[in-house]
């Protein structure tokens, strides 16, 4: 099973956009793959589960519930291991109980891939905290979505600083060659400037165009695909599934 997390430590810039987008475009091209939401907000489960979640993440790595009771299928070849944003637990399980367990993703992605998920598809908050480092440390690799901003290079270059400490602390190496460049007008001159700046930096770029239909399908907790057909975001995604497929 190949493991995917889609993080930057910078909020607003779509993270959740981009990732639940790419696991129901893995989904769509036959992969079957589990979409989990490690992100104490719950974005990523408001959107695909709305309200009827009730065994979420933290409570699989708690051990109070068992993994299977904690997947919901979303679509074909498509679920979701959802977390409570509104008196969940999973913000309080990091601060008390992972250190105790360090080894709880490692053990969760083995028993998801035991279930016979194909890819796996990790949704973090912004932070930078022992929850997203524990999450990081077991992934294959970490797709770093940006928003056209001056000052989403030096997020990537902070980034990249955190994820070497991580790789040496574990002694693994995780890939991290792609960018999601999100919400991309090239109507804006600065929008231009920042793309044209970012494709000096070693990394394979895919320009998200800004549509609304992005967020009026978490509205209907509908993937983009489900919702807007033809939005011209789709294109994007695509070339960022099929490079991820690629491997």
């Amino acid at each position: 099973m190949r493991k995917i997390c889609f993080h930057i430590q910078k909020g607003g810039v779509g993270k959740t956009s981009i990732s639940g987008t790419a696991a129901a475009g893995l989904a769509r091209h036959g992969k079957k793959t589990v979409f989990i939401d490690a992100d104490p907000q719950g974005s990523a489960s408001s959107w695909y589960c709305g309200e009827s979640v009730k065994t979420d993440l933290s409570d699989i790595l708690a051990h109070r519930s068992a993994l299977k009771e904690g997947i919901k299928e979303i679509a074909p070849f498509l679920s979701m291991v959802p977390v409570i944003a509104v008196g969940g637990t999973l913000k309080k399980w990091s601060e008390t109980e992972l250190a105790a367990d360090p080894k709880a993703f490692e053990f969760l992605t083995a028993d998801l891939a035991a279930l016979g998920f194909e890819y796996a598809v990790f949704d973090c908050s912004p932070a930078f905290s022992q929850l997203e480092r524990a999450v990081i440390a077991e992934m294959d690799e970490v797709v770093s979505p940006l928003s056209p901003e001056f000052f989403s290079v030096d997020g990537i270059e902070l980034f990249v600083t955190e994820l070497r400490k991580i790789e040496q602390k574990y002694r693994r190496k995780i890939r991290n060659d792609k960018i999601a460049l999100n919400m991309l007008n090239k109507s804006f001159s600065r929008h231009k400037a920042f793309q044209e700046a970012l494709g000096k930096l070693d990394y394979r770029i895919f320009a998200v165009p800004q549509d609304a239909k992005i967020a009026e399908c978490q509205i209907a907790h509908k993937s983009l695909y489900d919702f807007a057909p033809r939005s011209r975001a789709l294109p994007a995604f695509e070339a960022l599934i099929g490079a991820l497929i690629a491997g």
